[in-house]
């Protein structure tokens, strides 16, 4: 008797994903492993050397087109997509060593500029004002980072969500977050290691994802009662 060929799917990431999000995908495809990747991305940090023992494999997940047969184990899909990962990020480790930036860091900035900014023109634009943020002391003040947390969008947000006590909000702490917030795609990642350094150091974006810069808090303001209806 001929053994029967193994359905294939195509499992297609895109940029910004978070684990969730894949999950849903292997969901939508009726893959078995749907029912343990999120445990499993959750818990193998230690494939990545340096990663924080305590984070998961948010942002370490190459968002392409994957084949898999649907039997696929999670381990399989989870490990096919960090060495996509490994092998896309190989040219630009030099880089990141050069900008005496962890990889994490790197990434987990990536993540953030990924979601904060919608066209690849203002990539490296925001990742300049992001990364001066930092280096100033101010908050990084990024709504995607609590969008993460609370799964609510900016205009849902709350006066009690921004200032709430969570690792992922960045309008209270300092610095970068915990970790990750999606899994960003080369063109984040590179804005994150070479930011366009610029005058700005405030940005909104309009209802049509179009980003608005400014220089000062006044502009900044002015800004806001233009665009955000």
């Amino acid at each position: 008797r001929l053994l029967q060929a193994q359905p294939e799917v195509t499992v297609l990431v895109t940029e910004g994903m978070n684990l969730k999000d894949i999950q849903a995908v292997l969901f939508s495809e009726h893959m078995v492993a749907n029912t343990r990747f999120l445990e499993v991305a959750r818990n193998s940090a230690g494939l990545v050397p340096s990663l924080p023992k305590e984070v998961s494999l948010e942002g370490f997940l190459f968002p392409d087109t994957y084949r898999f047969y649907k039997s696929a184990a999670a381990e399989e899909i989870v490990s096919t997509m960090l060495n996509n990962f490994f092998k896309k990020i190989e040219p630009l480790k030099g880089d990141i060593e050069n900008k005496k930036k962890t990889l994490f860091e790197i990434v987990t900035m990536a993540s953030i500029i990924e979601k904060e900014a919608k066209h690849k023109t203002d990539l490296a634009i925001v990742s300049g004002i992001l990364w001066k943020r930092i280096s100033i002391g101010m908050p990084l003040q990024a709504d995607a980072t609590l969008f993460y947390e609370t799964g609510k969008t900016s205009s849902e947000l709350t006066i009690d969500d921004l200032k709430s006590a969570s690792p992922y909000n960045t309008y209270i702490n300092k610095g970068l977050p915990q970790g990750p917030i999606g899994n960003p795609g080369l063109d984040a990642i590179g804005a994150a290691i070479y930011p366009n350094d610029s005058d700005y150091l405030y940005y909104l974006s309009d209802g049509d994802g179009n980003i608005h810069y400014a220089r000062t808090f006044e502009e900044h303001k002015l800004n806001k009662a233009r665009y955000i209806k």
